[in-house]
């Protein structure tokens, strides 16, 4: 997403799930030497603030992003970081950058992987990242009902000419029936061996409406594109959608607008693998990959 002030004022929701992960894998983090890409790194905030001081002190770490614009920010922001530089990287690219190839020992990617369509090219672009024996945890959205809000106003004769590639921005895991089954498959496909794969429930309660509606703002990629009349109402129609899907309730006697509050249900996938090592793991790996049509 390119709108960086939105986010960095609206990221809350995220901040604490990736401190969450960040804490619980803390000692695998704490083992990753080397070089580490993390992939999705938005403006750097998390990677430089929240990340790297669970890593090895002599740790390089390379933040890359799709979106010039988070990119531009962080370099600046964190230009004097000597550890830390950042690259421009879809990791959904069919071709790799040869400089790229294989120039890992880890990687991370935290609340990126849920806007990636082709998963499957994905995760065999992690393995290209890795070297042997390189190991990777990601966090991302499994399904949240502001994306159902997504589907139901593209429908809308007035928002459908701006949301005609709606489908590209729904997680590839929001009406899965066992995600964390689909995803385990999927690394382990892509030649990846899988060490935790789990799929979690998670809450969150914006504390009022207009909270909930700069979290929404600040990853909606079709109001950008819409007159500021339409964007408006949508934003409007947006906001009373996704509150119809969540959990209202106002805290205390006050019952204003200001006092409602909205509980969030969502579910989020954490994948924590390697790259094998041993020849004969690769092997069996490639053969596998093979056999489910991912290389040729």
């Amino acid at each position: 997403m390119n709108r960086v002030n939105t986010y960095l004022e609206a990221h809350d929701l995220q901040s604490r799930d990736i401190r969450d992960v960040i804490d619980e894998f803390c000692d695998e983090i704490s083992k990753m030497e080397g070089t580490c890409i993390d992939i999705g790194c938005g403006p750097g905030t998390i990677t430089k603030e929240v990340f790297m001081p669970k890593l090895p002190k002599e740790t390089l770490v390379v933040g890359s992003d799709i979106s010039k614009k988070m990119l531009d920010h962080a370099k600046e922001e964190y230009k004097d970081e000597k550890r830390l530089s950042f690259s421009e990287l879809d990791i959904q690219t069919k071709k790799i950058p040869s400089n790229l190839v294989g120039a890992f020992d880890n990687a991370v990617s935290f609340y990126c992987l849920h806007w990636c369509q082709d998963i499957r090219q994905v995760f065999g672009n992690i393995h290209q990242l890795l070297r042997p024996g390189g190991k990777s945890l990601v966090l991302f959205l499994a399904s949240n009902t502001g994306f159902d809000t997504y589907l139901s106003l593209s429908e809308n004769p007035l928002y459908k000419p701006y949301m005609q590639d709606v489908h590209k921005y729904i997680p590839y895991f929001q009406h899965s029936n066992n995600p964390r089954m689909t995803l385990k498959k999927i690394i382990e496909e892509s030649g990846l061996q899988v060490l935790h794969c789990s799929c979690r429930e998670k809450t969150f309660i914006f504390n009022s409406l207009s909270t909930l509606e700069k979290h929404a703002q600040a990853v909606n990629p079709f109001t950008p594109r819409m007159p500021a009349e339409i964007r408006k109402k949508f934003e409007t129609d947006q906001s009373n959608d996704m509150v119809r899907r969540k959990i209202s309730f106002v805290s205390g006697d006050d019952e204003s607008e200001n006092n409602v509050k909205v509980l969030d249900r969502y579910h989020v996938l954490v994948a924590y693998f390697e790259k094998p090592s041993a020849p004969n793991q690769e092997k069996d790996s490639t053969s596998k990959q093979k056999k489910n049509g991912l290389i040729s």
